[in-house]
């Protein structure tokens, strides 16, 4: 398939529509398609304009897809295959709250991350009890470990199979897993709030100063993710790149540094 696909997620109210306007609006020669993924059994709905997308640019088609756990693995990929049927070299845009079964729905070209701004550091990071908790369920649950690395689980397993209790870790043995790529790996990203950890493997994350909270904890809140996410840069595939900054905001310094990295994310398309 020679769709581009760009996935924009993130919490409720994050500002996602406000991004995505900009980026129509800077970032493509060719009107892309737009696709809004909402679940099922959540209190997201369509809005009355359903042929037109939240945003006041032009776009090649608009549609809202409704999904549950079970059917997205068949109605996204059904979309995009309608959409390539009559734009074969078209780019699409989905946008998405932050579900981890959406994660891992299509193997999107790139990834884009939209957050509020905290109004408190509990929003986006777990406590240090709270992780320690995550972090013992996981050693003890598979499923656990399964849904807090890929964001899912396989419903089809059993409950043994879910659950597979092992001996407690000793204090030696844990630290030598902490050590490790994959131990590191894991206590990282178990100190974010389920609802963040879709920015680990976004190409850009954005803290939206245009919604939410304001400094100090946007500040702090900041400089903890850019060293969480350093971390994690090592091993991953696709750097990292974080913004604190409001995309609608034209005297904001660092709003011009957000739509040159999303060009540049975007300079291969050739639109």
């Amino acid at each position: 398939m020679a769709l581009t696909v760009t996935f924009v997620s993130g919490p409720r109210h994050a500002g996602k529509s406000t991004v995505i306007q900009a980026m129509l609006g800077d970032l493509y020669k060719r009107p892309p398609h737009y696709l809004r993924l909402a679940k099922i059994a959540g209190d997201k709905k369509p809005p009355l304009t359903m042929g037109r997308p939240p945003v006041d640019v032009e776009v090649g088609s608009a549609r809202w897809l409704n999904y549950d756990e079970d059917s997205i693995f068949e109605v996204l990929p059904e979309a995009l295959t309608r959409i390539h049927r009559k734009d074969r070299y078209g780019a699409v845009i989905i946008e998405a709250d932050a579900d981890p079964h959406l994660r891992h729905a299509h193997p999107y070209d790139r990834r884009i991350f939209v957050m509020p701004a905290p109004r408190s550091l509990h929003e986006v990071f777990r406590s240090v009890r709270e992780a320690a908790t995550a972090l013992q369920g996981v050693l003890d649950d598979t499923a656990a470990f399964a849904r807090e690395i890929y964001g899912m689980i396989d419903s089809s397993l059993t409950d043994d199979e879910e659950h597979e209790r092992r001996a407690p870790f000793t204090a030696r043995q844990l630290r030598g897993f902490l050590d490790s790529p994959l131990g590191n790996e894991l206590a990282t990203r178990i100190q974010f709030q389920p609802e963040y950890h879709g920015l680990v493997e976004s190409d850009v994350v954005l803290i939206n100063t245009g919604v939410g909270g304001l400094s100090p904890v946007v500040d702090e809140c900041g400089r903890r993710l850019e060293r969480l996410l350093a971390r994690l840069r090592g091993g991953a595939a696709r750097k990292n790149t974080l913004f604190c900054c409001d995309p609608v905001d034209p005297h904001d310094p660092l709003r011009k540094k957000l739509i040159k990295a999303l060009k540049d994310l975007h300079r291969d398309d050739d639109r």
